[in-house]
């Protein structure tokens, strides 16, 4: 089995919160309008790490950028 790098736990384990709790999944939506209150909902309610937070959403905001760009390509 391939293991899985740092980031892609990261997001695994955002994906998985999403799943499991409406506040985040909502707030996963709205990550490129709110980058900030996300890395601090990640903290204060989840316990994640500062430097946790901050990497899953600038991955989150690296897969957003990369979808938007492939949609705009393929169009």
């Amino acid at each position: 089995m391939k293991q899985l790098n740092v980031k892609q736990l990261r997001s695994l384990r955002l994906l998985a919160l999403a799943r499991d709790d409406r506040a985040v999944a909502e707030l996963n939506s709205r990550i490129s309008n709110s980058p900030d209150y996300l890395v601090e909902e990640l903290m204060n309610r989840h316990g994640w790490a500062a430097h946790e937070a901050l990497c899953a959403v600038q991955q989150l905001q690296e897969e957003a950028l990369r979808s938007t760009s492939d949609q705009q390509t393929a169009a």
